[in-house]
């Protein structure tokens, strides 16, 4: 299954590459090298990362006194990213293939060599890792940490490097699968073939040879990890990759092929079809598990190595309709969790918080009513009664946050004042559902304004303006927007998505995300679920020229939807709806009619757009 999202990229050799998973994410370039990259820090956001610590500037390799030093072909996967190296005076094909397992900090290299020659021979193997570690905090000078020189050392015991910052305990540790000897070890001045990067770091070398047979391929392993408070803990680290590092892969194909399953979009434009599947897996490459437990969404990759951040509801929101219902309730709750740690004013949350869960913006008024309304529509994807008591004592706070800083809703500004309307609508559904009364909250609400149909604002971002035509019914012009969007993502990165208003050097934004998908979940295929109710609201369209769509396995509450439109007429279409489990309805709108109807497994309308 996976191997139909593979994609090769052959002429954007300087465009960025990403490999990520929940503990570590490697970001270098095309080429295969990991050029001095990124604004955050001048030159410092490519390399290996782990936590929010940087472990190194990347690892560099030679086969046979050769440095690998412009990959053939680039290849983009959603577990693994991989290079190809065609070294044919030397009769060799290489492929560099590499993962980050989950919860781990740190990264998987497998060096596959194969012998194009019709004899055995031996290949020499060198692997140079330069070091670069720091925090974006301490190399801007902002935690009152200084950043010292790397030091390291080769173990033969362990048949591995190890280095550290020389002022402060963070240690990394690199070496080879267990079978894989080291010949001979160094720490040489320059990286052989490639000069040196940037920054405060050494280059520690190992030498191996491989076996290979004619016509024969000869795989290794090797491993870079970091982030340790102490060498004890690296040389764990390593010993648990070599251990383990065959069963992580498997358990990560098999967790990320299930991922990929659900809510896969099949439409006549390629362009949207691919975004909307990869925009599964780039959700998952910007999740991170924290050290204390819980996980939460990084704003994006590779500039800003922090979580929660701008527009961090909306991001999160992105996630319920591609399988993520339950990420989203634990990173809510990991939310609440920092929040009371951090002693925050009750109703108050963090806004945005590190990777080690240190609290740096706290949030005001907006942050406490959009965290009330992702509440409430996360319950509205997942159906889960327990998550909607748990919530209620913050959903409360929240509320009397907003009570408080307006005069009991009597001076609400107008910026806010759909944020807040929303906020009292969704905690009357919250309190409703977990058997409270509503009433004060429906008054409260009844009191505030009205809200105004909005026209398009001047200056609205293709996202803004995508939701907005939508809302309105203008399929086409949605669709055009959602394609301008798809098409300004990075070479050989299918769908990566950044925001027109994202940062200088970011590649990937958890915001943009959410931008792409929700007007394609409400607007296209016209869902609005509500699974505490097992009622679906549904609005399809079908855009002129195109015959249909389908949307597979759709998460809803216990039960998978699947959606399918096929045109019948220039104006009309027939949609079915096909739900895994009895007892959900449809609220539909038929000759200018709302209407109500069972889905009895399916249900098969015909409608105008």
């Amino acid at each position: 299954m996976l191997s139909t999202y593979r994609v090769y990229s052959y002429a954007h050799p300087d465009s960025p590459a990403v490999t990520a998973g929940s503990g570590a994410a490697l970001i270098g370039a095309q080429s295969g090298l990991f050029p001095d990259m990124g604004y955050a820090v001048p030159g410092e956001m490519g390399g290996l990362w782990a936590g929010g610590m940087k472990i190194c500037d990347g690892f560099f390799l030679a086969v046979d006194d050769v440095p690998l030093r412009e990959s053939d072909a680039y290849e983009a996967h959603p577990v693994a990213s991989a290079f190809h190296y065609r070294m044919q005076a030397q009769g060799l094909h290489v492929v560099r293939r590499q993962f980050i397992p989950d919860g781990v900090g740190g990264c998987v290299i497998e060096l596959t060599l194969e012998n194009l020659r019709n004899a055995p021979r031996m290949a020499e193997i060198s692997f140079t890792v330069r070091t670069d570690i720091l925090t974006v905090a301490a190399a801007r000078g902002e935690d009152g940490l200084e950043l010292g020189r790397d030091v390291g050392e080769y173990d033969e015991k362990t048949q591995a490097f190890y280095a550290r910052d020389s002022r402060n305990p963070w240690h990394a540790v690199w070496g080879a699968d267990s079978k894989s000897r080291v010949l001979s070890a160094d720490l040489p001045q320059e990286i052989y073939g490639f000069g040196n990067t940037q920054g405060k770091g050494i280059n520690g070398r190992l030498f191996y040879r491989m076996r290979l047979g004619a016509l024969a391929q000869g795989t290794m392993r090797l491993f870079i990890a970091g982030g340790f408070a102490s060498r004890s803990k690296a040389e764990d680290a390593l010993a648990l990759l070599r251990e383990r590092a065959d069963v992580m892969l498997g358990e990560k194909e098999a967790r990320v092929s299930a991922l990929m399953q659900m809510s896969e979009a099949k439409l006549p434009a390629a362009e949207l079809t691919q975004c909307f599947n990869w925009a599964k897996i780039y959700g998952d490459w910007l999740t991170r598990t924290l050290p204390r437990g819980g996980c939460a969404l990084c704003v994006d990759l590779p500039e800003h190595p922090s979580l929660y951040g701008e527009g961090w509801a909306q991001a999160i929101g992105g996630l319920l309709p591609l399988g993520g219902a339950n990420a989203a309730q634990e990173m809510l709750r990991t939310l609440v969790r920092l929040s009371e740690d951090a002693q925050l004013a009750p109703g108050r949350l963090a806004r945005s918080v590190t990777m080690t869960g240190r609290v740096l913006q706290v949030g005001g008024p907006k942050e406490s009513a959009q965290f009330v309304q992702i509440v409430h529509e996360t319950l509205r994807w997942s159906g889960d009664a327990d998550f909607a008591r748990e919530m209620l004592p913050m959903t409360g706070l929240c509320v009397s946050h907003l009570r408080r800083s307006t005069r009991n809703f009597a001076d609400v500004r107008a910026d806010i004042l759909p944020d807040v309307r929303r906020a009292l609508s969704a905690q009357a559904a919250i309190l409703r559902m977990t058997g409270a009364d509503d009433a004060a909250c429906l008054s409260e609400l009844d009191r505030l304004p009205p809200e105004q149909a909005q026209p398009l604002a001047a200056g609205a971002t293709l996202a803004e303006t995508a939701r907005w035509h939508g809302a309105q019914g203008h399929v086409e012009q949605m669709v055009g927007c959602l394609s301008t969007m798809a098409q300004a993502g990075l070479p050989g990165m299918p769908g990566a998505l950044r925001g027109q208003n994202a940062g200088q050097g970011v590649l990937l934004e958890a915001r943009a995300i959410a931008g792409f998908v929700w007007p394609m979940i409400r607007y296209l295929f016209g869902l609005e679920p509500d699974a505490t109710a097992k009622r679906i609201d549904w609005h399809p369209h079908t855009p002129i020229g195109w015959d249909g769509w389908a949307l597979n396995r759709l998460a809803i509450g216990g039960a998978q939807a699947t959606v399918v439109s096929e045109r019948v007429s220039p104006s009309k279409a027939r949609y079915t709806l096909r739900m895994s489990e009895p007892g959900w309805v449809v609220r539909v709108m038929q000759d200018g009619e709302e209407r109500e109807l069972p889905v009895d497994g399916e249900l098969s309308l015909v409608m105008e757009d």
